[in-house]
């Protein structure tokens, strides 16, 4: 039955892995061992001890295993601006219709559709550490940057978790590793623009990198240079320059092109219901819906930018 369920996830070009339900309270342990770590940040002491849930869902069947899902996103979506006469080209994650939001929604559907003529079920497992339990699993490597890495997608890709009744007897628990390229490698260290990525240990400091900045409203601190933001959201930077990137670093959506007018509303600060509907689709493609907050902030700093280059 495992073998037949990989290779359908396969059909649809992702990939998983399966382990028995037992495994969840090993999962949890390495949680709680993560956080007496006493090099934590407040950031990450947060997500240590407030983001997960390892309870089994109160489901019709009962819970057996647990099944973690790779599905491959484009690397960035090209955007382009048009402000003040010119065009401006920008990149930014795509996570709708191309990514983390849809993925979900996707290998339900078709994981729904292949195991109830076989007497099975799946429940949505979305609050257990994803990146952990799929390099525990196998599925994935960690990089230097602490981002996973799956073999034939880089680390452009959305992780999903079930519950299932699947029987599953064995599965593999894996070392935490970081990918042996990495040893060699200092490409993501070198790059990152704001020195979040560390030499001297393996977890980056997550308060200092520009995806916290860009994520998150108000100011950005004086000592971040304007020159370091390059994406609507989030920081691309270690994961463009990365080597094990190379094969995937080409797919690519878009270009997503927002006129004066949309450019203004984002600008302003309104929220997502009073854009026009077709602004709405555009925004909630992009991911920025997510985010909205940072907006106005993150696109006149990048169109200065532009204006100043």
């Amino acid at each position: 039955m495992i073998e037949l369920l990989s290779q359908e996830i396969l059909s649809h070009g992702d990939k998983s892995r399966i382990l028995p339900l037992e495994r969840l309270a090993d999962l949890q342990k390495d949680i709680a061992e993560f956080e007496e770590r006493q090099d934590l940040n407040g950031f990450q002491k947060w997500i240590a001890g407030s983001l997960y849930q390892f309870d089994s869902p109160a489901a019709d069947f009962g819970s057996r295993s647990l099944l973690i899902i790779a599905s491959p996103n484009p690397a960035y979506a090209k955007v382009i601006f048009h402000w003040q006469g010119q065009k401006v080209p920008l990149i930014c994650l795509a996570r709708s219709e191309m990514g983390k939001k849809a993925a979900p929604a996707r290998t339900k559907q078709y994981l729904t559709r292949f195991l109830k003529p076989l007497g099975y079920h799946i429940q949505a497992a979305p609050r257990l550490p994803l990146k952990r339990l799929a390099v525990r699993s196998g599925l994935a490597a960690y990089g230097r940057n602490n981002i996973c890495y799956v073999e034939g997608m880089g680390s452009f890709f959305t992780l999903v978790a079930y519950f299932s009744d699947i029987p599953c007897d064995a599965g593999d628990w894996h070392e935490l590793r970081v990918m042996e390229h990495c040893q060699s490698c200092n490409a993501c260290l070198k790059n990152c623009p704001t020195g979040a990525i560390l030499p001297e240990r393996f977890l980056i400091d997550n308060e200092r990198c520009l995806s916290y900045f860009n994520e998150s409203p108000g100011d950005f601190p004086d000592w971040l240079p304007r020159s370091v933001h390059h994406c609507l959201y989030d920081c691309l930077m270690c994961q463009r320059i990365c080597p094990q990137n190379r094969e995937r670093i080409d797919h690519v959506t878009g270009p997503v092109e927002f006129d004066e007018a949309e450019t203004a509303l984002l600008l302003s600060g309104k929220t997502l219901p009073e854009f026009p509907p077709a602004l709405r689709r555009k925004v909630r493609f992009l991911g920025m819906d997510e985010w909205l907050g940072a907006m106005p902030r993150n696109i006149r700093v990048l169109l200065e930018n532009h204006q100043s280059a």
